[in-house]
């Protein structure tokens, strides 16, 4: 008998009467106790058993009662279940009940291949109440809530009772967020879902609707996850199964990630998110990614890089880059790289970065900002990927020319500093090209010395043609004439080499130095680096006060040096060593030019070293020696009758003699001989090595640093000596008194910078300027400090009037 209601008070007229009844056929429906009520959702159901609890007094036998307490989460068989429900009634008998929760677990029973639901029903539908309970019309109400589909097979199935309940309220279901016992370790669930973690749980949730949170629930039972797909059709319920973090977040908790579809590469990172996600107040991607990575924003590519390398882990880069590229609507060069980047934890998207030359000036743009980011990371590119680099970048300038290929040069890779060391050597590119990608390389070459007091004219001039010399693995006319002028002979090379004092004379009454830190091999080349290093560290109250050029002793190796420098130190003290120049110019695997760069990159990370050990204390930065790098570059001389000691920059007669050559200079035991010029005077000086133990400036000039972290006083004075520059005479001269040994002056004259030479005592001059008449003013600049001065121009040059009398 099936019977529908749309009103529950019809419904429970007919409990009533169904209770009470006395027409024809009744001893039949007595002698089945089992009433089924159908309903279209739980609240329907919840308000039924509780009239039946309360105004009929019927109890209330819930199938969770049934399971094994050791096995929360086994589905017993419906032929199990079928035994319980029977025993039970025989029980009670000849009392009535409500079993429930019912359709809660029997609607997960496979009623596709084997029809158990089915099989169900037709078994207990057909239990028959002992005679006393028949006489006394006893009733079990079975509810069941949204399988109307499935009871439909026992509609006209006179053996059985059916009543249903309609309801025109179609936003009571529930649904339900299945997964396999997981829930991805999301955060704050309880406070939004209802959770389940079995099926004991499962079924108790239902004994009273209202206690439920949400009517979204949130289902971790393995065995209702396994089962889930035989529940259908089911108007009660929306079932959602999520297979892993992804489903789980996305169509489960409905979270919102602005589109994000899953890749095949995204592997455990789903999951990594999930663990990471709190909803207790609601989740919104962008600010769960700015919170996770303790940012404002993630607005651009400037930003990105900065993240990504603040965060080195696979998880957190992969989250970055799926973020930013739905930012972005996937646009942008930065983009178009992460498209072709699967491994996070590598160096992957740098190298594919390098790859990419693009056309676009806004992607030269992106691409050179972030790889320059990279560089200052010191990202290491793998051999291969460097010298794939270096055929992209070489074929560059036969296509577009050497300054648009400077185009794509950041630093990143060490073939690009090789190569931009090539082009510059060749005079392919100025050194102004160097300062956006390898500035420290710029800083190196722009100044011959990096001081202007204190030094013979001719020795700026010189640095600057031995570093031209160095980067161009040539022998340059300009050197060979200097040094022939120069290192003529014994008596000329003394001249310059007497006006400097040594280290020890430098420095021995100073006692404000608390740390001398000896680095093995600097030469005064080095001072306009080390310079720029230190000026970096300004904010961190670190001052570069003096720079002294000293000379070192004859001859100029460690051995001889290191001794004349430990007498700055109290008795007993150790005279400490950072970096080691020397060592690097000797290895034998050393190519030229190219060895610079491991120079330079020594260089700095030894300053830095040094500043970062000794913050708050004076220190002095000292030398033993310097190096050349031009000696292999020349022939040995192949002397008779000595013998070979530093690659023949030095040779030792066999026995004290006083002849003299003007190769060499001839110390006081008549037996050390030490090479005025480049050529060694043995055998040749190895290829790619760098020497020491001879007379040139860059081998017998060392620099000194006074460093400390006040800055030096600063009192120095200038007074114009060029009132009016012309044609004729278009150089500036200035005096400038108490100059900083630190700074370098230099004029600015119509936005072209001049450096000032020292001409003699306080007088300074600039190289010849290019007039403009509409332009009468001169900038001088010393450090950070800026003078103004006013001048009168003329262009033409004025000529003798041939009738004045």
């Amino acid at each position: 008998m099936y019977e529908s209601f749309n009103d529950i008070e019809k419904l429970k007229a007919c409990v009533e009467a169904d209770k009470q009844d006395t027409g024809v056929g009744v001893s039949t429906r007595n002698r089945y106790p089992i009433r089924f009520i159908l309903f279209d959702n739980f609240r329907d159901c919840y308000n039924f058993v509780e009239y039946l609890q309360l105004d009929r007094g019927v109890q209330v036998e819930s199938v969770a009662r049934w399971l094994d307490d050791n096995y929360p989460d086994y589905i017993i068989t419906h032929v199990e279940l079928a035994e319980q429900i029977c025993d039970y009634i025989d029980k009670i008998s000849p009392l009535d009940s409500v079993i429930a929760p019912f359709s809660e677990l029997a609607r997960f029973y496979n009623n596709d291949t084997k029809k158990s639901f089915d099989a169900l029903l037709t078994t207990i539908k057909a239990k028959e109440a002992k005679p006393d309970a028949a006489n006394k019309q006893q009733r079990i109400y079975i509810p069941v809530v949204g399988l109307e589909g499935k009871m439909d097979v026992f509609r006209e199935d006179s053996q059985i009772t059916i009543w249903r309940l309609t309801s025109e309220e179609k936003d009571l279901t529930y649904r339900l967020i299945l997964s396999n016992n997981n829930d991805f370790g999301v955060q704050g669930l309880e406070s939004n879902y209802t959770i389940v973690n079995n099926i004991r749980e499962w079924l108790n949730i239902w004994k009273d609707t209202r206690k439920q949170s949400t009517p979204n629930i949130i289902c971790k039972s393995q065995s209702i996850y396994a089962n889930a797909i035989y529940a259908q059709p089911d108007n009660a319920f929306s079932y959602v199964t999520c297979d892993n973090a992804y489903q789980f977040l996305v169509h489960g908790l409905q979270l919102s990630f602005g589109g994000l579809q899953p890749l095949t590469s995204d592997g455990e990172n789903w999951e990594k998110m999930a663990k990471c996600i709190d909803i207790s107040q609601g989740f919104n991607f962008a600010k769960f990614v700015q919170k996770y990575f303790g940012v404002n924003e993630v607005e651009d590519y400037k930003d990105f890089i900065r993240i990504w390398f603040d965060n080195p882990q696979v998880f957190d880069r992969w989250l970055l880059a799926r973020y930013y590229m739905n930012q972005k609507n996937d646009q942008g060069f930065v983009c178009k790289v992460l498209r072709e980047t699967t491994a996070y934890g590598t160096t992957e998207f740098i190298e594919n970065m390098t790859y990419n030359l693009p056309e676009n000036p806004e992607d030269i743009k992106e691409r050179n900002f972030c790889l320059k980011y990279a560089a200052k990371q010191k990202v290491q590119l793998p051999d291969n990927v460097e010298s794939m680099v270096a055929k992209v970048i070489e074929a560059l300038p036969a296509k577009i020319g050497y300054t648009s290929a400077l185009t794509y040069f950041t630093g990143v890779s060490r073939k690009e500093k090789e190569i931009a060391l090539t082009w510059y050597g060749q005079g392919k590119i100025l050194a102004s090209d160097l300062k956006p990608f390898f500035s420290d390389l710029y800083f190196y070459v722009e100044e011959g010395v990096g001081v202007s007091a204190g030094i013979p004219n001719w020795l700026e001039t010189y640095m600057s043609d031995y570093k031209r010399a160095k980067i161009a693995n040539c022998y340059l006319p300009e050197i060979e004439n200097t040094i022939n002028d120069k290192n003529a002979n014994e008596s000329e090379f003394v001249k310059w080499y007497h006006c400097f004092r040594t280290t020890y004379t430098e420095l021995k009454d100073r006692g404000d130095i608390e740390v001398f830190y000896w680095i093995d091999g600097l030469g005064i080349d080095w001072i306009p680096l080390i310079k720029e290093i230190i000026a970096e560290k300004k904010e961190q109250q670190i001052f570069l006060n003096e720079i002294k050029i000293a000379r070192a002793l004859l001859p100029t190796k460690t051995g001889i040096n290191k001794i004349d420098l430990q007498r700055l130190l109290p008795c007993g003290e150790h005279l400490d060593k950072s970096g080691d120049l020397d060592a690097l110019a000797h290895k034998t695997n050393n190519i030229c030019p190219y060895t610079l760069i491991q120079e330079i990159e020594l260089v700095r990370k030894t300053i830095e070293d040094i500043l970062q050990s000794y913050i708050g204390k004076k220190i002095a930065i000292i030398s033993d020696h310097g190096l050349s790098y031009l000696s292999q570059l020349r022939n040995g001389k192949n002397m008779a009758g000595v013998d070979s000691d530093h690659h023949g920059r030095i040779a030792l007669r066999k026995k004290a003699s006083d002849i003299t050559d003007d190769s060499y200079v001839v110390l006081e035991d008549k037996k050390t001989l030490c090479a005025l010029k480049h050529e060694s005077l043995c055998t040749k000086v190895p290829v790619h090595q760098g020497a020491h133990g001879g007379c040139t400036p860059e081998e017998v000039l060392v620099p000194i640093f006074i460093i400390s972290s006040a800055p030096a006083a600063c009192n120095w004075d200038a007074n114009p000596i060029t009132w009016s520059l012309s044609g004729t005479s278009p150089r500036y001269q200035i005096e400038i008194k108490n100059l900083p040994s630190t700074d370098k002056p230099y004029i600015l004259y119509n936005g072209i910078k001049y450096p000032l030479h020292h001409v003699n005592g306080n007088i300074y001059e600039s190289t010849e300027l290019a007039l403009d008449v509409t332009v009468n003013t001169v900038y001088l600049v010393v450090g950070s400090v800026e003078k103004i001065y006013k001048v009168t121009v003329s262009t033409g040059v004025e000529e003798d009037d041939l009738f004045d009398f």
